[in-house]
């Protein structure tokens, strides 16, 4: 699965460079480490105004109730987490490498 992600992130930054240069293979690195970092922090949970104290409270007291979801939802919370530092760092290098090149060229 990360392989074929890295491949979708390779075309998707070739398109933004054929589109606009160096310029857009940086702002498609802006907006993947964006995403990620916002994922990241989420933890694949509501946040924001939709977030309430009564559904806050449902869900770990469900979270606790079950020690099978508990590990089940533990794991979800590390696969998660694993593509998030994954595209954060992706994101990271297509920022570095575009915005380098296109100040430089």
């Amino acid at each position: 699965m990360t392989v074929l992600s890295a491949a979708a992130l390779l075309v998707l930054a070739a398109l933004a460079w054929r589109a606009a240069g160096w310029f857009g293979v940086g702002l498609l690195g802006l907006l993947v480490l964006f995403i990620a970092v916002r994922v990241d922090l989420e933890g694949d949970r509501p946040i924001g105004p939709q977030m309430t104290p009564g559904l806050y409270a449902e869900q770990y007291r469900s979270e606790s109730a079950d020690s099978s979801a508990r590990a089940s939802r533990r794991a979800e919370r590390l696969s998660v987490a694993t593509a998030a530092q994954f595209a954060r760092l992706f994101g990271a290098a297509l920022a570095i490498v575009g915005f380098g090149l296109f100040l430089l060229l």
